[in-house]
């Protein structure tokens, strides 16, 4: 996966290699992030607010965004209840669909590990720590 700077991960680039494929490099624009939904429910909201304040959403493209916010509809879907009051038969399928969806957008650190790819949490005594981090990717 490509990192801010342009720049394949060492791991991403032996599998390139491997592959016997050729990297191909666009530019990165600004993220369109779009509003949640004011209705949702508490786990999509959850997840949508989750997923945006993590680490791996510095590499996020309006794209990626947009499919966030459409699995979280759908996490909002499966949690709904009917008319009545009473909850909905939840489908296993859609659920699959759900996660393997988060899984693609590398939500949780098990996704994440899978290619390779480390967060690492800022420390505290050093508030500029993210903005030497930002410096360091964009050259």
């Amino acid at each position: 996966m490509p990192n801010r700077s342009g720049e394949l991960t060492p791991a991403a680039e032996r599998q390139r290699k491997s592959r016997g494929t050729t990297a191909v490099r666009g530019k990165s624009n600004p993220a369109t992030i779009p509003d949640p939904d004011p209705d949702w429910c508490h786990a999509a909201r959850l997840m949508w607010d989750s997923a945006c304040e993590s680490g791996g959403a510095a590499f996020y493209e309006s794209s990626d965004y947009a499919t966030l916010w459409l699995l979280c509809d759908q996490i909002d879907y499966l949690y709904r209840t009917n008319k009545d009051g009473e909850a909905k038969p939840r489908s296993p399928e859609m659920f699959k669909a759900v996660l393997t969806g988060l899984g693609n957008l590398l939500v949780s650190e098990g996704d994440r590990r899978k290619l390779h790819i480390e967060l690492e949490k800022a420390p505290d005594d050093n508030p500029d720590f993210l903005n030497d981090l930002n410096e360091l990717l964009d050259n």
